[in-house]
């Protein structure tokens, strides 16, 4: 079990390293489209549009390496209240019903992926990019958050209830 929580970190650290390389890349993008506005009054016409797309990625990415780190905004003023077994079950409960509905969320997304390959949809924009290779980041994010968040249950379960 741990060599599988360590493998699921990996790849949650790896996504955390390509959320910012994204990051770069989309300073640099409008950068560039600054500069050749400015200078040349043109433009790449597709900074804009791989843009969002990069930020997609970045997004996605990032939601399980920010669940690891436990930096997801948690509304817990009640969670302190309670004794720390029910605190427990409840953090159970709780884990494995995200995981759930994530597991859900990322099959249909994997749906609507396949869906725009196989109509073979594209971006209504000079670059006519094919829509499932940026709707690729969903079902990516979505899996990747969902073994995260299983890493965790499965942490839990195996500390047992804290005293």
């Amino acid at each position: 079990m741990k060599k599988l929580t360590k493998i699921i970190e990996a790849a949650s650290n790896f996504g955390a390293a390509l959320s910012s390389l994204f990051f770069l890349l989309i300073t640099l993008f409008i950068l560039v489209e600054v500069f050749l506005r400015a200078v040349f009054n043109t433009s790449t016409l597709v900074c804009d549009e791989f843009s969002a797309y990069m930020f997609v990625w970045l997004v996605m990415l990032g939601l399980s390496y920010t669940f690891k780190e436990n930096a997801h905004i948690r509304i817990n003023i009640l969670l302190f209240r309670l004794n720390r077994k029910f605190r427990w079950i409840l953090e159970n409960i709780s884990l494995f019903l995200a995981f759930i509905v994530l597991l859900f969320i990322f099959y249909h997304s994997l749906l609507m992926v396949l869906e725009s390959y196989h109509l073979d949809m594209r971006a209504d924009t000079i670059a006519e990019t094919p829509l499932f290779i940026p709707q690729i980041a969903l079902p990516v994010g979505f899996l990747t958050f969902a073994l995260q968040v299983l890493a965790k249950l499965l942490q839990n379960i195996s500390k047992g209830i804290p005293r």
